[in-house]
């Protein structure tokens, strides 16, 4: 009852508040702990983008936006003169059955090498205390079924409407990569490494709860989780995961 109530609310929103289209909306599309938090802050900073991060929002029609609006002004994150809706979008589950209109949207996609993004993931999650993602094995999953769904949505954007990029490459060289993913979006002003993390971005599940409030920009050279034990996963495993990485790089 309560989803279909947000549902016809968020219909209702849809049809009156003019941000509510897909094809002036901007979805970062990635998965856990691949450096979305700090790109999202930096998007949302922007006077003409009105979001705060992940949303969980499932993009089955035009009332989804809706919902991503109210939402937002819940949240206090809305900002009423701003041409462009955003989401952050880490879980297949809200992008599997997107309605056709979805793929007019801007989509930045965004991923991680497997081996830190993985040991990233299970120590949120045990610092949170949760028992989800208890072991390398279960982790490993939720990352290779995510990329290979975020490879399988990159060809339903168009060409240019789309863009990717990396956690290696963007804190190597933040603002080399921040001018390449503006002139493929066509984002005028272009980004500026700089950023404020909004308070709804600081809730639990939005963003990155640990260290993301610290920092005002992206470090160049910040590498963390690059280091640590041996995932208890096999070699094959690992190659397997590496792969699929691969894949994703040759878009970005």
């Amino acid at each position: 009852m309560k989803a279909l109530a947000k549902s016809l609310a968020g219909g209702s929103v849809s049809m009156v508040v003019p941000q509510c289209r897909f094809e002036t909306s901007l979805f970062l599309i990635g998965h856990m702990r691949c450096g979305s938090t700090a790109l999202s802050a930096i998007l949302c900073s922007r006077p003409d983008t009105s979001g705060y991060g992940e949303a969980h929002i499932a993009y089955t029609d035009r009332a989804a936006l809706g919902v991503l609006a109210l939402n937002q002004i819940r949240r206090r994150a809305w900002t009423a003169s701003a041409t462009t809706l955003f989401d952050k979008i880490l879980h297949s589950r809200y992008d599997r059955g997107a309605c056709p209109a979805f793929f007019s949207a801007r989509a930045l996609f965004m991923a991680r090498a497997p081996q830190p993004a993985i040991r990233s993931i299970r120590h949120l999650f045990a610092k949170l205390g949760s028992g989800e993602y208890a072991t390398d094995a279960i982790a490993a999953d939720y990352y290779e079924q995510r990329l290979l769904a975020m490879l399988c949505m990159w060809p339903q954007f168009a060409a240019d409407r789309r863009a990717a990029c990396t956690y290696e490459a963007l804190t190597a060289n933040p603002d080399g990569i921040l001018a390449t993913l503006s002139d493929r979006l066509r984002l005028q002003p272009a980004l500026v490494n700089r950023y404020a993390i909004k308070t709804a971005a600081s809730a639990r599940g939005a963003g990155d709860p640990l260290t993301a409030s610290r920092h005002t920009q992206i470090v160049a050279g910040r590498q963390d989780g690059n280091s640590g034990p041996p995932l208890d996963l096999t070699p094959a495993r690992i190659d397997a995961l590496n792969h699929v990485y691969r894949a994703f790089c040759a878009l970005a």
